[in-house]
């Protein structure tokens, strides 16, 4: 409800009629990073009112100040919301991507199966697919930033196909940080446009095409299926 309603808003915002519009007509990697900011701000919204009510029931007003922080404290309150909240962010920057591809026609589902012990976030075209083998999918892993433990998916490259997504900007991106991500093994990787630009010389010279803006990933999604569906045909499975 909150990621629709921050679509809608962006939307508004920009007065286009849809949000296949909105992709075509802006940059890629922006829209999604303003659907995500936009998700964001509403959620805290909820989630204030959410505090609000809780204090309502423990009798407490807003005047009780410290017997308010106190109660929240005693009962891990602030723990469980930072907890909620990070747990929310990562799951809610792989619907907008998935909302995101599917409105440029871009077939793709959450990821439900694991492959090696292994399960990415974001699968393209479908789950049903892995079902006739891993070549005939294309994975994404997804990571709002990187202080979210991103070298827990580098697994994702035991599928042939398949991409690490950044979708903020996180000033933790850096040379550095990208000559650590390729040493640990990551091979395919998107990141915000303006991260790419801003150090698009370093990051050509050093690791070659490794590292892509976020804007191209629909492409090359559109890319693979095209390829994936002739392959099927040819080979008489589709």
């Amino acid at each position: 409800m909150i990621i629709n309603e921050a679509i809608t808003n962006v939307i508004g915002k920009h007065q286009k009629n849809g949000l296949r519009e909105l992709l075509i007509s802006k940059n890629f990697s922006d829209v999604i990073n303003e659907i995500e900011e936009e998700a964001n701000r509403i959620y805290r919204i909820y989630e204030r009112k959410a505090i609000e009510r809780y204090l309502r029931d423990k009798s407490l007003t807003t005047k009780d100040v410290l017997t308010a922080i106190n109660a929240i404290i005693d009962n891990s309150l602030i723990t469980s919301i930072a907890n909620i909240r990070k747990a929310r962010a990562g799951s809610s920057v792989q619907t907008i991507l998935v909302k995101a591809l599917s409105a440029l026609g871009i077939k793709c589902e959450v990821a439900r199966y694991e492959y090696k012990g292994y399960r990415p976030d974001i699968i393209v075209p479908s789950n049903k697919m892995l079902e006739r083998g891993v070549e005939h999918v294309f994975v994404l892993a997804v990571k709002r930033t990187l202080r979210e433990r991103w070298a827990e998916d580098i697994d994702v490259f035991k599928f042939p196909n398949s991409a690490f997504v950044l979708i903020k900007p996180d000033p933790d991106f850096t040379p550095e940080k990208a000559r650590d991500m390729v040493r640990r093994g990551m091979k395919n990787v998107y990141i915000p446009d303006i991260l790419y630009d801003k150090l698009k010389d370093v990051l050509r010279k050093e690791h070659g095409t490794i590292f892509k803006p976020l804007s191209q990933l629909p492409k090359d999604l559109d890319s693979f299926l095209k390829y994936a569906y002739y392959w099927q045909d040819e080979k008489g499975d589709a």
